[in-house]
């Protein structure tokens, strides 16, 4: 009698009968609790380089990718890079990896894998390995990734300091880290932890559940007793110096001396929830209590202004030249706008959080522009010109940016350059005559159909704005055909004349197009709830939060909705709500397409209803 014939589908039938034992099988092993979960015993000579080298292999293929794309790489020797990694490594590494001379934690030891002891293996890896350890962590390892989903510039600090431990002795690294604390501790005010305060949602990485089993919120615990120590005082001037002035790290910790309480406070609320990214100021942040945070920023604002002036690489003569005409009166062939219209005296009274750059310190401010050119910058919520500004500038512009304001007093209001740019109050009496043709389509009278209606009002704006508006429109970056020529034909002076001949005009309330068919009374009042409320959901600020009359009183740039034209309001929004609009300063692109159509005209009509601001 002959054998059966192993056939195909014979062959795939007792293989999946295998495979299907053999998962039962797995199943009623991890299931009866027969896998070893212990951390106690070592792994096993086999497993442990198994998990090394595959540790190994994914790293090196993270930074040959990172480094054939171009990844930017500081200078590592700089000493305020070295200065501002060592009090991270110390608060935050030193706990598993150890330091120079000094053993790792009896903790650190029991976790299986162990975690290595830096100053003995850091060599190696390259400066691009580290970045990427750093930034991404280890799967499977009590290595973190980086505690947060951007702004990660800031690495580099750690690699720097990262590459000075093989050659570093105990007492040096002690220096480094903890003397400069001890030695101004005494001096320091204590801040009690007081009460917790209010607790805040913590931002941070992509979740997953089970999420009733882990807490994201701050204050927090934190990995040194930073608040509940009662002394942060002591872990700030490390950075920041007890003056404020970042001394101690050469500038790459911002100088907070010259900033106001509120600013300090919102800062670190915004790191403690995560709006604000920064692994090096969340560990520190997420660590203090409401009341902490509110002395903390008293104390620094309540310090003497101070700078650390200009640093010594801060370039040439032409790169100070280029620093002073965009700071004060920035670039009207690029309609880059000049530093001091949102930076400069008075602007903190628009509520907008926007900082005094005057005598902050040169090294903090290009890694900021850096990071904003990148797109890796530290804000999560919100809108924020600078990345794009920050991405027309080229890294001369931006080395130049920040070494002449680190070079001006405190306080310095960052008034324009009369000398190099012509003024926005002069309204010359050529530029009165040029401005009679203007009012053909922009004059604030009634509207003469619908195709004068999607013409603005131009009385309604400062002199700031429509004076950006002609440089977006010279540039290409505003595309409007018949704007686009009558901006060719003026220089940079008639244009600065003809907005001052508008600007310093009074504000004229809009007369309305009576083909317009105004939306029901219960969508106005949705209009306005979201103008004074936003929807947060939804991802859309309060209107008034920006074009409000505090915040454009007190930055030009910022466009006066109230009374402007409703067909010409509705024709923006969407036109900004299509997505085609090129990157300029305004943020509408992202926030009208979360709108709806009916929404977009109900607003329109909403500030088309409103009088206009006053000058």
């Amino acid at each position: 009698m002959s054998r059966p014939r192993l056939t195909r589908p014979r062959l795939l039938i007792g293989l999946g009968a295998v495979a299907v034992v053999l998962v039962l099988g797995a199943a009623a092993v991890l299931k009866a609790g027969l896998v070893p979960v212990s951390a106690r015993p070592p792994h096993a000579a086999a497993t442990a380089a198994l998990l090394h080298e595959t540790f190994r292999a994914s790293v090196e293929r993270s930074a040959r990718q990172l480094t054939e794309a171009g990844l930017d790489v500081p200078d590592l020797d700089d000493p305020g890079l070295i200065a501002l990694g060592a009090q991270h490594y110390d608060q935050v590494c030193s706990s598993c990896h150890g330091g120079p001379g000094l053993g790792q934690s009896p903790v650190a030891l029991s976790m299986r894998p162990r975690p290595q002891s830096l100053p003995a293996v850091v060599g190696e890896f390259s400066e691009t390995e580290l970045y990427v350890i750093l930034r991404d962590g280890v799967r499977f390892t009590a290595m973190p990734s980086w505690p947060a989903d951007g702004n990660f510039g800031e690495i580099w600090a750690v690699v720097a300091f990262l590459r000075q431990l093989p050659g570093m002795t105990p007492d040096a690294y002690h220096d480094a880290t903890e003397a400069s604390r001890g030695a101004a501790e005494a001096a320091l005010p204590a801040m009690a932890w007081d009460r917790r305060g209010a607790a805040m949602e913590l931002k941070l990485h992509a979740r997953a559940d089970p999420l009733a089993d882990y807490l994201y919120s701050a204050p927090s615990t934190g990995w040194r007793p930073i608040g509940l120590g009662d002394t942060p005082l002591r872990y700030c001037v490390a950075c920041h110096g007890t003056d404020g002035t970042g001394a101690p790290t050469g500038g790459q910790a911002p100088n907070l001396a010259i900033l106001d309480a509120d600013t300090i406070a919102a800062r670190l609320r915004d790191y403690a929830s995560g709006a604000r990214q920064s692994g090096i100021m969340a560990t520190v942040a997420t660590s203090l209590s409401g009341p902490q945070i509110d002395a903390l920023a008293e104390h620094f604002a309540g310090l003497p202004d101070r700078t650390l002036g200009v640093p010594p690489s801060a370039g040439t003569e032409a790169d100070a030249e280029r620093g002073t005409a965009l700071v004060r009166n920035g670039d009207f062939a690029r309609a880059l706008p000049a530093c001091g219209l949102c930076h400069g005296t008075g602007t903190e009274k628009a509520g907008l959080g926007v900082p005094r750059l005057a005598g902050q310190g040169a090294a903090f401010l290009k890694r900021r522009l850096d990071g904003f050119a990148s797109g890796r910058g530290p804000d999560r919520d919100g809108w924020n010109p600078m990345p794009a500004i920050a991405r027309a500038l080229s890294p001369a512009d931006r080395s130049a940016v920040a070494a002449y304001l680190a070079g001006l007093p405190a306080g310095d209001p960052l008034s324009p350059d009369a000398a190099a740019a012509p003024g926005l109050e002069q309204a010359t009496e050529t530029a009165i005559a040029q401005a009679q043709s203007c009012t053909a389509c922009h004059d604030p009278g009634p509207a003469l159909g619908a195709d004068r209606d999607l013409s603005p009002n131009l009385t309604l704006q400062a002199p700031a704005y429509i004076a950006h508006q002609m440089a977006l429109f010279d540039s290409g970056l505003r595309p409007v055909t018949t704007m686009q020529q009558a901006a060719h034909e003026l220089t940079e002076a008639e244009v600065g004349a003809l907005a001052a001949v508008f600007g310093t005009a009074r504000a004229s309330p809009s007369g309305s197009d009576p083909e317009r068919r105004p939306p029901p009374d219960y969508q106005l009042a949705e209009a306005g709830a979201l103008a004074r409320d936003g929807d947060p959901g939804r991802g859309v600020p309060a209107c008034l939060s920006c074009h409000g009359a505090a915040p454009t009183g007190a930055i030009g740039l910022i466009p006066r909705l109230d009374g402007q034209r409703a067909g010409y309001l509705q024709d923006r929004l969407d036109y900004f709500a299509e997505g085609k609009a090129p990157e300029v300063l305004a943020p509408m692109t992202g926030i009208a397409a979360r709108l709806t159509d009916s929404e977009r005209a109900a607003l329109a009509d909403w500030f088309a209803a409103r009088p206009p601001l006053e000058k």
